[in-house]
């Protein structure tokens, strides 16, 4: 009995969930900030892009461990960068 030959690309990364939320959010955020469909397509489409090349060659997840590393979500979580040293008070 042989085993079943097993894809090539089973341990490739999938990025797709990275592209979307990169899409969704610069779309949807030009679009509130101008109102301009044709911009909001202009830079959904060139936020793509750039963190298509940012992420060409890097792990999966990278785009948030940068967010998580340098963005701060309202009062939820201090950054790491901003916080050296967390303390339980």
């Amino acid at each position: 009995m042989s085993a079943r030959p097993v894809p090539r690309n089973i341990d490739q990364p999938n990025r797709v969930p990275e592209y979307v939320i990169t899409w969704v959010v610069s779309y949807y955020g030009t679009l509130f900030l101008t109102g301009e469909v044709v911009l909001a397509f202009f830079f959904s489409f060139l936020a793509v892009y750039l963190m298509y090349r940012f992420t060409l060659d890097k792990p999966e997840g990278i785009m948030m461990r940068i967010l998580y590393r340098y963005v701060q979500i309202g009062k939820l979580r201090p950054t790491p960068r901003l916080v050296k040293r967390f303390e339980l008070g």
